[in-house]
């Protein structure tokens, strides 16, 4: 039974039903369309967005027959047989069922099958669908492989933005043919745009952004120099012929790439380059352009992320004029938010006519507002907690998602300021984390909140906070009890220096027992860049979706976020700071220990660490630092060694000013401490990590320590599920052969 829960985690969104509700928004503003259920027993709900009265949104009987008698076809299921949807008039609806595209008349409940394109015009791209539709590219990105991203509508929908073969393409919806107005892109030398990653964008990471200007006739863009960057060879070892592909990935302290933005007018297609003078060792960065197309904002960082500059440049002549200046002691920004998230911290107010930015210089993360001449004009949030990021301004207030409870540090609400300055409200009232979607009315949202051991619970809100209605929708987490659950607990440890506040969240099997004692098994990722643990309903999130799953072969599954990560005080995130593993090993035993003390069902003889990238890092070092807490390690996709990536700069320096940082932060030297049992994974073509890897393993054979080695072949950084499977089959016998249970 153990295992096949276990493997039924694997899946574990499946098993929660309406976590996330999909709004379809009437074009009057007066009310939103969803569904719920189960795919075969869906129903369809209308709320009335002034008075928050739900109503069926169906006559599913009616609709099923209108259905059938417009496509010839019995609908599947028994319920609504679509989805989605989304609202073609006031009273009218469009979806798909099956491959017909359907529209429904809701007062008369007439069906009409939309016409599909003929076959010869889709294959040949020629139909309005294919033409209009964003086709797939690949993108390159700092460090990893190039990912597959689509193109980018303009504004006005006449044109689509892409990268073919490294230089600019514009595609015309028109006629659906393609035009590179670029022709100098190399390997070495490329042009790239922005682009949002959903994965980076799901976990916080990334923000929207489009290159386009709000008139579609200029691009912003970017040309990259890779001359003289390290890179790295990245085997192929499954087909007939070896192959080896060199990687331009940049090293602490190295060459580091160089970027020049650019501005690309539509009609001329001549590039203007952005006067920011040199570039090299800098990350500058498009932040957004000027309602009226005048101008556009530059977010300019230096490569150890302490200064950040913000100027304000002209598209047509390309010359530049700084607003102001951010700097730290430490990082104002970091790596991962700049390098790939594109989260600057800036924001242009609807009016064009001041900028908010975010800042910890008073100790916390708030919000500061500057006029276009780079006066500040104020400080609009202040107070012992952070805001997480701004969503949008409307009238005079400013909406922002905000750590706003100091005494439940991770909760997440929505939150609002005068932008003159003034009380903040916060406007979300449960505990846990509110994710919160603005009606394009501007006068409700909706607030979908959960908790670790409350399943998701959508509200409808008004924007002075009043509640309309407090159940929209409820998840349904019956066919997780059916596979087998016990709620999670939040926790609260001391950490190291014995004052403060960690919070984490503890899994327990689906068939717990308070009376027996279990092993645990540590999830870790030790990442400065992201928080991990999960304080709202886990359904499958990388880090909180794997610890529940372990949770399920028989032990108890901890995650915890200790100092040197983000989301709390700027003081707690700087611990990080030139001291890459200090807090580190001593906050996560120190966890383990108050742990195991705390809760008699814990065995604090048997636990077990693990985590992935540098999660992989921690696991090991936690294993090599702490072994009278730590008993075995699984060590996936690791980065050991500082010197080996850009990414340490922000928080170390450079290696060539602060040696002694890296020598400190690096895990290959401690090879002689193993005492415990430690399982190294990795995939041959990880071109990040698999170097590493292979450095500890000689480290750890020199030394005369016995350990594994999990070989994925052909797997990158993130690894298919053929292989993740049997990843998996490798860790459960590890750690049930060393924690014995």
């Amino acid at each position: 039974m153990t295992d096949s829960v276990f493997r039924a985690y694997k899946n574990l969104g499946e098993l929660v039903i309406d976590a996330v509700l999909l709004p379809a928004w009437s074009p009057d503003g007066k009310s939103l369309g969803f569904l719920t259920g189960p795919a075969d027993r869906r129903e369809g709900w209308r709320v009335d967005l002034e008075t928050g009265k739900k109503a069926a949104l169906f006559d599913i009987v009616r609709l099923r027959a209108a259905i059938k008698q417009a496509t010839g076809m019995t609908p599947p299921g028994e319920g609504v047989p679509f989805a989605q949807f989304g609202f073609a008039g006031v009273n009218t609806i469009a979806f798909a069922v099956d491959a017909d595209q359907v529209t429904l008349d809701l007062d008369s409940y007439e069906a009409r099958k939309v016409p599909p394109p003929s076959a010869i015009d889709t294959y040949m791209g020629l139909s309005e669908q294919a033409r209009r539709q964003p086709r797939p590219f690949k993108r390159s990105m700092p460090l990893v492989d190039q990912i597959d991203a689509y193109e980018v509508t303009s504004p006005d929908g006449e044109w689509l933005l892409s990268i073919q073969n490294r230089n600019i393409a514009l595609r015309s919806t028109c006629d659906g043919r393609p035009v590179v107005i670029t022709s100098d892109g190399t390997p070495e030398v490329e042009w790239t745009i922005d682009w949002l990653n959903p994965l980076l964008a799901m976990l916080g990471m990334a923000a929207p952004v489009t290159n386009w200007s709000p008139q579609s006739d200029k691009i912003a863009v970017y040309k990259v120099d890779n001359r003289g960057v390290a890179q790295v060879p990245q085997p192929h070892y499954l087909k007939r012929y070896d192959e080896v592909v060199l990687r331009y990935a940049a090293k602490a302290g190295g060459r580091l790439e160089t970027y020049t933005l650019y501005v690309i007018d539509v009609a001329r297609q001549a590039p203007v380059e952005i006067q920011l003078g040199d570039t090299r060792d800098t990350y500058p960065v498009f932040a957004g352009w000027l309602p009226d197309g005048s101008g556009l904002v530059i977010f300019q960082m230096s490569r150890d992320c302490r200064r950040v500059d913000v100027h304000l440049a002209d598209p047509a002549s390309g010359r530049t004029r700084h607003l102001f200046t951010e700097e730290g002691k430490t990082f104002v920004r970091i790596h991962h938010d700049i390098y790939y998230g594109r989260k600057t911290g800036l924001t242009l107010t609807p009016d064009g006519q001041s900028l908010l930015w975010l800042s910890e210089r008073d100790g916390f993360r708030h919000i500061y507002r500057y006029d276009l001449q780079g006066k500040l004009l104020g400080q609009i949030t202040s107070g012992p907690w952070p805001v997480d990021a701004v969503t949008q301004v409307i009238g005079d207030q400013v909406y922002f998602t905000a750590h706003s409870d100091p005494e439940r540090p991770y909760d997440l609400h929505l939150c609002r300021a005068p932008l003159a300055g003034g009380e903040t409200k916060q406007l979300t009232a449960a505990p846990g984390r509110h994710t919160v979607m603005i009606a394009p009315n501007g006068k409700v949202f909706l607030d979908t909140h959960s908790a670790p051991e409350q399943p998701p619970v959508t509200e409808l809100r008004t924007l002075g906070g009043a509640c309309l209605n407090e159940a929209v929708s409820c998840a349904d987490i019956s066919p997780l009890k059916a596979v087998g659950f016990t709620p999670p607990e939040e926790f609260c440890v001391k950490a190291a220096d014995g004052t403060t506040d960690l919070w984490g969240v503890m899994f327990k099997p689906h068939d717990f027992d308070p009376a027996k004692k279990y092993p645990v098994i540590e999830y870790i990722y030790g990442g400065p860049q992201i928080a991990v643990v999960n304080h709202a309903f886990t359904t499958g999130d990388p880090f909180s979706g794997a610890a529940a799953r372990l949770a399920q072969l028989g032990c108890i599954a901890v995650i915890l976020d200790a100092r040197g990560t983000p989301e709390r005080s700027k003081a707690f995130h700087d611990t990080v700071y030139l001291d890459w593993a200090g807090a580190l090993v001593a906050d996560h035993a120190a966890a383990i220990r108050q742990l195991a003390e705390r809760y008699p069902f814990i065995d604090g003889s048997r636990v077990g660490i693990t985590g992935h990238s540098w999660g992989g890092y921690s696991s090991a070092r936690c294993l090599l630092e702490a072994p009278d807490v730590y008993k075995a390690a699984v060590s996936s996709a690791p980065g050991y060694d500082p010197y080996a990536s850009v990414l340490y700069e922000c928080y170390l320096g450079l290696p060539q000013q602060n040696p002694g940082a890296y020598r400190a932060a690096n895990v290959i030297p401690l090879a002689p401490k193993l005492e415990r049992a430690l399982m190294i994974a990795c995939g041959t073509s990880d071109h990040s990590t698999w170097t590493d890897a292979m450095k500890l393993s000689e480290a750890l054979i020199r030394a005369g320590k016995e350990h594994d080695f999990v070989v994925l072949p052909g797997q990158p950084h993130g690894w298919d599920s053929v292989h993740d499977e049997y990843y998996q089959r490798k860790l459960v016998a590890f750690f049930r052969r060393h924690l014995d249970f």
